[in-house]
């Protein structure tokens, strides 16, 4: 079998494929489109507010995830018991989507309304008071949305596996744009509303994550979901499959809350170099996840389309989807590294910052750009390994990855020997060279191939 025809498939196999990432990578887009639009509005009042905002901020890059791993390790199951028609483990795996992640919302918020102070401050190296201050109003108004986000993304996580891909960007789709609107009225006073600057953008956003899950809640009563049961129906206790479930979860759980940690470890190592650093880094941020609407796309469409074929014990074919996905990742790749290195030109005129914070932007832009296409292929790595319920090798490139290399060279270059932040950041970035051979390394062995719902059966009946 020559390169072409075992990485690059047929249109059949790509017209399934753009039904499944379209809803999703739309919205992705408009979610980081008009999270962009947000930042620029932040942007417009001044560097402190910037960095304000993406100091509270970290808080959130260090909970979502961690919400986020259990969601997508119980998705596991969720698509293979799909493949095979286990109506009434979808409706447990559900309900599990909804009870631990809240418990572990309640601990966030617990720990942010206690030591707002301490969060913040861990970020504002310069002890600057105006970033302090604004930095834990916004904090303790934001948090009021990680309820409403964690019930949403339990949603989210469940419709995605079931190929209902439509159903959450229209949600989120819808959110965002209030979001926007609200953004517009309530930082800058707008249409009679008042003045409240940051304050304001983070009022809008937890009315957004309201008004989504009031639409999720709407399409459930309204649609017949195939995981739609009675209530109390969620939360029957499977022992059996909650303990399968929590030894997929759990580790990626730990997983993500250890490389979540150390982006927020790694982002304060940034922030040794300043006030102008912290913004260039947050802007950055932003602009760069288009390359996550992609790699978060097509991740997605692997889980469905590797995933769906494991649960029918096709495992062939699920290889043979993976092949598909991997190359179709590396053209996408090529063609964001393009994008992303006009944008690393073009953005940082839209906002309010010194010349020498908007040169460190598209330095910063442009090397997230060059890393792009590996940022991609070791995503789908990531989502092949995981569908095959192979969370050990998840750990080990992901969180594992980010304690053995990445925190120590940042460490080393920004802590000891306090480089230049352009060359501290692409020092950072360039480790994902060796991250992609690792991924290459695991995903050669096949030990991904493996039907969970036939493990889950036998261990059913033990």
């Amino acid at each position: 079998m020559n390169i072409r025809s075992k990485y690059f498939a047929d249109k059949t196999f790509y017209k399934q494929l753009f039904v499944i990432i379209t809803p999703i990578i739309l919205q992705f887009f408009i979610q980081n489109f008009i999270n962009l639009l947000d930042n620029i509005m932040v942007g417009q009042l001044g560097e402190e507010e910037i960095a304000a905002v993406g100091s509270a901020n970290q808080y959130y890059r260090l909970f979502y995830p961690t919400i986020v791993s259990i969601c997508t390790g119980a998705s596991i199951y969720t698509s293979q018991f799909f493949g095979s028609n286990k109506i009434k483990e979808l409706q447990k795996i559900f309900g599990f989507k909804l009870f631990f992640p809240m418990l572990v919302t309640i601990l966030f918020l617990v720990v942010g309304f206690i030591f707002p102070q301490h969060i913040i401050g861990v970020f504002n190296k310069e002890g600057n008071p105006l970033v302090q201050a604004l930095g834990e109003d916004y904090l303790k108004i934001v948090l009021w949305s990680y309820v409403p986000l964690t019930i949403s993304t339990a949603f989210t996580f469940t419709l995605r596996p079931l190929k209902l891909t439509h159903l959450p960007m229209v949600s989120s789709s819808i959110g965002m744009l209030v979001n926007l609107v609200l953004n517009y009225c309530l930082i800058y006073g707008n249409f009679f509303f008042p003045r409240l600057g940051v304050k304001g953008a983070a009022i809008a956003t937890v009315i957004a994550r309201v008004v989504e899950l009031f639409i999720y809640i709407i399409v459930y009563y309204k649609k017949d979901l195939v995981f739609k049961t009675k209530f109390k129906n969620y939360f029957i206790l499977d022992f059996s499959l909650i303990n399968n479930t929590l030894r997929k979860v759990f580790p990626l759980f730990i997983n993500e809350f250890a490389n979540s940690f150390a982006l927020v470890l790694i982002f304060q190592i940034f922030s040794l170099s300043g006030k102008s650093a912290v913004s260039a880094i947050t802007i950055t941020d932003v602009v760069s996840q288009m390359v996550f609407i992609f790699a978060n796309g097509l991740g997605t469409a692997t889980s469905i389309l590797v995933g769906y074929k494991l649960g029918q014990n096709d495992l062939d074919g699920a290889e043979e989807n993976a092949n598909y996905l991997l190359g179709y990742s590396l053209i996408v790749g090529i063609v964001i590294l393009v994008v992303l290195s006009i944008a690393g030109f073009v953005v940082p005129q839209f906002y309010n910052i010194s010349g020498y914070t908007r040169q460190v932007t598209t330095y910063t832009i442009l090397i997230q750009a060059l890393f792009a296409p590996m940022l991609i292929l070791t995503r789908i790595f990531f989502f092949i390994l995981r569908s095959g319920g192979r969370v050990r090798e998840v750990v080990l490139i992901n969180g594992l990855f980010m304690w053995v290399v990445k925190v120590p060279l940042a460490v080393i270059l920004g802590f000891v020997f306090k480089v230049d932040i352009i060359i501290l950041f692409f020092a950072v970035e360039a480790t994902r060279v060796l991250n992609t051979l690792i991924c290459i390394y695991y995903y050669k062995q096949k030990k991904w191939r493996i039907n969970l719902t036939l493990q889950s059966k036998n261990s059913s009946r033990g």
